[in-house]
């Protein structure tokens, strides 16, 4: 059976290969790098590094950027609910469903 090779990312799992891994654990050493406890979300796989911080940044950044569609997806699902919800108050105002009595505590 062979060995997979030491990913050259840190994102990228030494057991799978998959590009979902994230760090659970962190700690300065010092001023020039970093201990970190990572996981693979595909398969699980955990491992322990130590990193410079020039590698600890382009990690940071790496992370980033695969949370972004994360984030602009979020904020477009919860612009979309909003808008529903403020048009739904809208039209219950108008139609006089509602007034300010049943905003009281």
């Amino acid at each position: 059976m062979r060995r997979r090779a030491q990913p050259t990312s840190l994102e990228i799992c030494a057991a799978c290969g998959a590009d979902y891994v994230n760090p659970f654990d962190w700690n300065a050493i010092e001023d020039h790098s970093w201990w970190m406890a990572l996981r693979c979300a595909q398969c699980g796989h955990e491992r322990e590094v130590v990193v410079g911080n020039d590698e600890a940044e382009r990690f940071d950044e790496a992370l980033d950027r695969r949370a972004d569609p994360i984030a602009t997806a979020l904020h477009r699902i919860d612009t979309a609910r909003m808008k529903t919800w403020v048009e739904s108050l809208t039209v219950a105002l108008q139609r006089d469903l509602i007034d300010a009595a049943d905003f009281a505590r």
